[in-house]
């Protein structure tokens, strides 16, 4: 005769199981919820469900899970795209408008008021700026830069209600988000699979660019608009929670247009950064969101990554065409203040600094270096600035990214960046005569929601 024995957790004291049930991922508390009644019970606590949410919208510290009626309840209406809200930003190969070479930065956050994940793109225009000549160089004409940094409201990007997953059931499947104000304007969102590293190759188009640090890329051209089952998750478990996809289209009815076509068409492919990378450290108080100024082409966003000199994940030296050794305009013999002997114990001024294109314009385009500074210490230190509108501030040796329309020819020459502080950074592209300024864009102030 078989006997049968109770299960060793289902023996053991509620507490014990409630403490071992904080450990537990989403996916085994469903799992143990289907093995008793006992064990559903328990993993059914709604305090259990309350940091799955919370853990993915960490900058919202009063949350509540209203107007679901149970925190688990809230954690289903809007799985699997909680990773969404975590990672918080993300950057496009293509605009919202279609332009292939400018890109959109999107900030998506909870909504707590209408229960959705929505994404915002985040916006720059130049502010109100003065004119004057530059001390140092008088044929110079520096114009300040005050940007206005803002969420674009009107034309949400990603907008997930409640239970719109529920409805397909499948990670296979795109959902159709009602997206936008224009009549006609259809939008659609697909989840991905990371392509492993063995399988990417220099030849494959990738996205992001070999040049942003990411976990996942994905492949980035599709002769049918990403439309084969290869390009997405077979199951959840396949999920990239690092990339996603937009299908955008205009669908409308009328003489000599069947009902329902897809006019123009398109897919934009999203990315994150992993926050460790534009997150300021006593180490490395430089990297970041920026926003520069870039005078005809408006206000573009950057990711500024700052490396140890011999950190071999960045680029090599001979990534860039023009040498460190070019002759600068200022040279040892004409600095005008003497140069410090030590740098700062924190490393705050050492290494290299990587200034990447997040969006883009028609010469150099997004995922493309706007410039890089390879030696912010005393290696690369050029002088400290004694003129008025830049006193103190520390002026090292850069590269700037130039080229002609379409990338074309483009190539590194001799810059001068200006380390004015910690929130302010200025770029003298030499060749060209002209100081271009950026502004550190605090994003976790764009999180919040009314």
């Amino acid at each position: 005769m078989v006997y049968a024995h109770p299960s060793s957790l289902t023996t053991l004291p509620a507490e014990i199981i409630y403490e071992i049930f904080t450990f537990l991922p989403w996916t085994s508390l469903v799992s143990l919820s289907r093995t008793s009644k006992l064990l559903r019970a328990h993993a059914f606590i709604d305090s259990l469900w309350a940091r799955f949410v919370r853990e993915n919208v960490p900058f919202q510290p009063h949350l509540n899970c209203h107007p679901a009626l149970s925190w688990r309840e809230l954690y289903i209406s809007l799985h699997p795209y909680w990773f969404l809200t975590r990672n918080k930003i993300w950057f496009s190969d293509k605009a919202h408008s279609g332009g292939r070479m400018t890109g959109n930065l999107v900030i998506v956050r909870y909504d707590a008021r209408r229960q959705r994940i929505e994404g915002l793109r985040l916006v720059a225009k130049h502010g109100v700026h003065d004119f004057e000549s530059w001390e140092w160089k008088p044929e110079v004409i520096i114009h300040t830069f005050n940007p206005k940094v803002e969420l674009w409201a009107d034309d949400p990007i990603v907008k997930i209600d409640p239970g719109c997953y529920a409805q397909h059931n499948s990670a296979n499947e795109e959902i159709l988000m009602q997206t936008g104000f224009s009549t006609g304007v259809k939008s659609m969102i697909s989840l991905c699979h990371g392509l492993p590293p063995h399988l990417q190759s220099n030849a494959m188009a990738l996205w992001p660019p070999q040049i942003i640090p990411v976990r996942e890329r994905v492949r980035n051209e599709s002769r049918h608009l990403f439309r084969g089952e290869g390009h997405r998750p077979s199951s959840l478990s396949d999920v990239s929670e690092n990339t996603f996809r937009i299908r955008k289209w205009v669908e409308f009815g009328g003489i000599g247009t069947p009902l329902g076509a897809h006019i123009g068409e398109d897919v934009m492919t999203f990315s994150t950064v992993p926050d460790e990378y534009y997150t300021a450290t006593k180490e490395r108080p430089w990297q970041g969101i920026w926003v520069g100024d870039y005078s005809g082409h408006g206000c573009e966003f950057l990711l500024l990554i700052q490396r140890a000199v011999d950190d071999s994940s960045g680029p090599p030296k001979s990534a860039f065409e023009s040498p460190l050794q070019h002759h600068h305009e200022t040279t040892c013999t004409n600095r005008r203040h003497p140069l410090p002997v030590e740098e700062g114990e924190d490393g705050s001024c050492a290494g290299r600094l990587e200034a990447i294109k997040l969006t883009g314009d028609p010469n150099v385009p997004r995922g493309e270096y706007t410039w890089v500074a390879e030696d912010i210490g005393p290696a690369g230190l050029l002088r400290i600035a004694d003129e008025r509108i830049f006193k103190g501030a520390r002026v090292v040796r850069s590269l700037g990214h130039s080229a002609a329309r379409n990338f074309r020819n483009d190539k590194f020459i001799p810059s001068q960046l200006i380390m004015v502080n910690k929130n302010t950074l200025a770029q003298y592209w030499e060749d060209f005569g002209h100081v271009s300024f950026y502004q550190r864009v605090h994003v976790d102030n764009y999180l919040k929601t009314l």
